[in-house]
């Protein structure tokens, strides 16, 4: 429409006024004076978007692929993921496909609130910290059950879980003693070892009875703030990724579906499952690096 009128404007003005026909019709002088490149050989265009079609093809299924076994994964993660299994592509490309097909996630925004500083455990080695928590998995008919899980905050690593139709405080010390055994076989912990574990206020980490089976192990207990879940962070995002990428992938009906779903995602999860944070390994392979090649 506004060709057609710079044309007619033109003829009006005898092409005297090129700028004045520009302006009044709202076509722009570059269209105008704008000349076509001479095109290439049909063939070679044909044969290059074949090529660029056929990659773009390939990493797409693969993405795809990826992307709806862990829908919690990020471009960056995706991207060492293909990487890992031979694929080679750029994260810019990664990106570019998943926002053509609408796969990438959107960033969360962190609210920062300002409150009194409490002085927590900073890891620095493994099993400097351990962190642990209780989440609840509906399990169709059978109700609510609850997973005992243990994370090292610096490997990345689950050590332990239990997973129960009750919420019980010997639950909560089972999965602490068989975190102990994982790491330590002889169950004994050196004295001077300074292992810290962190948890919420849960009626569970505050009993006697844990409380009690710590000071055996000669740990160290630490307790996070009131509504203040951020101070148990790792595990907390830990148990947000179990939920997206495997608890709500299956539409659980009985306990022992459950079991056997979150039995698979553990050994998943420590193998397979790279982390930016270890730039781009496995749990279990960056434990294996800094301990000297032994898991």
């Amino acid at each position: 429409m506004r060709k057609a009128a710079f044309k007619e404007l033109l003829l009006i003005m005898n092409e005297n006024s090129v700028l004045k026909a520009s302006v009044l019709s709202g076509y722009s002088r570059s269209s105008f004076y704008y000349r076509s490149k001479p095109k290439q050989p049909v063939a070679i265009i044909i044969s290059s978007r074949n090529r660029h079609r056929s990659t773009d093809s390939t990493a797409l299924e693969a993405i795809e692929k990826v992307a709806l076994e862990y829908p919690s994964h990020g471009v960056r993660r995706i991207t060492a993921m293909l990487r890992r299994s031979g694929i080679t592509v750029s994260r810019k490309k990664v990106y570019r496909i998943m926002k053509l097909a609408n796969l990438v996630r959107k960033k969360s925004v962190r609210k920062h609130v300002i409150m009194k500083k409490r002085i927590l455990t900073v890891p620095e080695r493994p099993d400097q910290l351990w962190q642990q928590d209780i989440t609840y998995i509906w399990c169709g008919h059978d109700g609510w059950c609850y997973l005992f899980s243990i994370l090292d905050c610096y490997t990345r690593e689950w050590l332990a879980y239990t997973f129960s139709t009750e919420c019980s405080t010997d639950k909560a010390i089972r999965t602490l003693e068989m975190a102990v055994l994982e790491r330590f076989p002889d169950g004994a912990i050196s004295p001077n070892f300074d292992l810290t574990t962190r948890s919420d206020g849960g009626s569970q980490y505050t009993s006697d009875m844990f409380v009690s089976t710590l000071k055996v192990y000669g740990i160290r207990h630490e307790v996070t703030g009131k509504n203040r879940p951020d101070q148990n962070a790792y595990i907390e995002a830990f148990h947000k990724s179990i939920k997206e990428d495997c608890i709500w992938q299956h539409d659980l009906q009985t306990f022992q579906e459950a079991d056997l779903v979150i039995c698979k995602f553990f050994h998943d999860y420590n193998w397979n499952r790279p982390h930016s944070s270890l730039k781009y390994m496995t749990p279990k392979e960056f434990y294996a690096m800094i301990n000297g090649g032994n898991n």
